[in-house]
């Protein structure tokens, strides 16, 4: 039982990091927004969101696989991917937020994979994200 709640206890933590930079963007401070990203990506993965944005798709994907997460740890990591790429676009670097659009986009099928119930909302992020990206 312990583990399972600091698991509960670090995804509460991730969703509030979410929505502070939510709120940071929505409010005219992307830059802020994205520190926060890059700590919590730090965190998570030991690599910052430059790295992360340059880091090939694939290889990328092959990290978050080694890494065995949840249904529940996937999808937190995926919106807050797809929180990134929206503060890297509300600063004007669109090369990075697409970047991120990619990733978030390969986060969600991974999620699916994971995931076998079937989200409305979920399917509705993956064709937006895939109009994004181009796909």
């Amino acid at each position: 039982m312990p583990k399972e709640d600091y698991l509960l206890k670090y995804l509460e933590k991730l969703s509030r990091v979410i929505a502070a930079m939510l709120g940071l963007r929505d409010k005219g401070f992307p830059e802020d927004a994205l520190r926060l990203a890059d700590e919590t990506f730090t965190e998570l993965l030991d690599l910052n969101t430059d790295e992360l944005a340059v880091m090939p798709v694939d290889l990328f994907v092959e990290k978050i696989r080694k890494g065995g997460y949840s249904a529940a740890h996937l999808e937190i990591m995926a919106r807050l991917a797809h929180e990134t790429a929206k503060s890297f676009l509300a600063r004007g670097n669109e090369d990075n937020a697409d970047l991120f659009y990619m990733k978030t986009l390969q986060l969600y099928y991974l999620l699916n994979e994971k995931d076998k119930t079937f989200s409305f909302e979920r399917e509705m992020l993956i064709d937006d994200l895939r109009q994004i990206v181009g796909q």
